[in-house]
């Protein structure tokens, strides 16, 4: 069975590991089988997660700490984990050796950008707003509409040029990084999605598919794509 490693969230109060089981139940339908990393300063257990596993699941969750792209923290700037920075960073990075395909989701696409290089609004109400509410923590599916790429990966997977998404964040990728390109916009103006450039197996979302996934076929493709492209590299 193709195995997808899946990072997570860490409770600072409760000193333990959060996952949201919709991640987990989209990889199932999709035939996987879903693996959680633990969180840990051990960088040989870092490397042999990734060596352990066919694709991987770059999860939403904490802020990323601005000083990873180059900024000082804001007061608007939300809970921080930096032992998950340096982990996930470590593993992002060594993953592209392994050609091992990954989708990025929320925190995921900004981990993405920064490791490319890229920076990142670290509060959009404060250093952009906008008339649409991209913090919508209740999940609405139909919170806004992303303007989908003609010509992308994405737009061939979700087949249209918009999609209803939901919205749950007050990140959002700034400075685009190196290497990557736009997949989706939303409506106001904010990168929604990313590939890479040279056509990596890889694609980064602001948006949480993992929640509509159940409902909607579209989304559910995404993680359909990534367990075939996992089987191909297993």
């Amino acid at each position: 069975m193709i195995t997808i490693g899946i990072g997570a969230n860490w409770d600072t109060q409760r000193k333990r590991l959060n996952m949201p089981n919709d991640y987990i139940t989209a990889v199932i339908r999709a035939g996987g089988l879903p693996l959680l990393f633990p969180l840990t300063d051990n960088e040989a257990v870092w490397k042999a997660m990734i060596d352990k596993v066919d694709g991987v699941i770059f999860p939403g969750g904490e802020d990323i700490h601005p000083r990873e792209f180059g900024e000082e923290i804001i007061p608007q700037c939300d809970e921080i984990v930096p032992e998950r920075d340096a982990q996930e960073l470590y593993t992002y990075r060594y993953l592209l050796t392994t050609g091992k395909p990954f989708l990025a989701v929320c925190r995921g696409i900004q981990l993405m950008n920064v490791a490319q290089g890229g920076t990142l609004y670290q509060d959009m109400p404060t250093q952009k707003p906008t008339h649409i509410n991209h913090a919508q923590n209740e999940t609405p599916t139909d919170a806004h509409k992303v303007s989908i790429i003609p010509g992308t990966l994405l737009h061939s997977l979700i087949g249209s040029d918009t999609s209803p998404v939901n919205s749950r964040h007050h990140q959002n990728i700034k400075d685009l990084g190196k290497g990557l390109k736009v997949a989706a916009m939303s409506e106001d103006g904010f990168i929604e999605a990313v590939e890479f450039e040279d056509g990596y197996p890889a694609i980064g979302l602001q948006w949480h598919p993992e929640n509509l996934a159940k409902h909607d076929p579209a989304m559910q493709r995404l993680f359909d794509w990534l367990i075939e492209q996992a089987g191909k590299r297993a």
